[in-house]
């Protein structure tokens, strides 16, 4: 706990008293930093999901399951490219999150880039734990690492096209793409299905859901 406090008492150092908004699909992690905020005089944080409803139509099945993330990334998609939209969002998961006539429809969840690389590591006997290191890696790769980052970096190029690819088919207009998260900027200009790299597009969302709520 002691650690969160710092970090939030070192980010928010010299600003404006401001709300704070969470949107987070770590109940732990999000209970920590509630803690931590109103410890620092900050007050009760605004949980969105809890206190404020993402305004934006929902008709995932059930509704309730949808995470917080990926209904802020479509509102603030939707507020970018208009009613058809689709986020691609390279986090712990690579989320698809789906936007029809200027509502959020469901999507689709593979595991992210990280998760791969520990995966390999943690359920073999002698992988390395491989981080990409931003740079564009060769195809074939002349050691084990450099193989790794080859397979993550192409394989999920080809992955997210595909997918892509499929769900375009789905939309009678053209939907804008947007790539965020924190692998978006390092695959995205690969990609040739996405329009927008938005790096800052899940905080967007989560302001626009204040602004529009409250």
């Amino acid at each position: 706990m002691q650690v969160v406090e710092e970090a939030l008492r070192e980010h928010l150092s010299g600003l404006p008293a401001l709300p704070l908004v969470i949107a987070s699909v770590n109940p732990r992690g999000r209970e920590a930093v509630e803690t931590a905020w109103a410890n620092l005089g900050g007050g009760k944080a605004c949980v969105l999901g809890r206190d404020v409803v993402v305004p934006i139509e929902n008709r995932a099945n059930p509704p309730g399951k949808v995470g917080q993330d990926r209904l802020v990334n479509a509102l603030a998609a939707k507020a970018r490219g208009g009613a058809n939209a689709i986020v691609v969002d390279f986090g712990t998961a690579v989320s698809f999150d789906v936007v029809k006539d200027g509502a959020f429809v469901g999507g689709v969840l593979t595991p992210g880039i990280g998760l791969a690389m520990e995966a390999l590591h943690q359920k073999t006997a002698l992988l390395p734990l491989v981080r990409p290191d931003g740079i564009r890696p060769p195809v074939i790769g002349g050691n084990t690492e450099d193989a790794i980052n080859s397979g993550v970096y192409y394989g999920y190029i080809g992955l997210v096209n595909n997918i892509l690819r499929e769900l375009k088919k789905t939309y009678t207009d053209k939907p804008t793409v947007f790539a965020t998260g924190g692998y978006g900027a390092y695959l995205a200009p690969e990609i040739e299905g996405i329009d927008v790299i938005a790096p800052t597009l899940t905080h967007e969302g989560i302001a626009l859901s204040y602004a529009l709520t409250r």
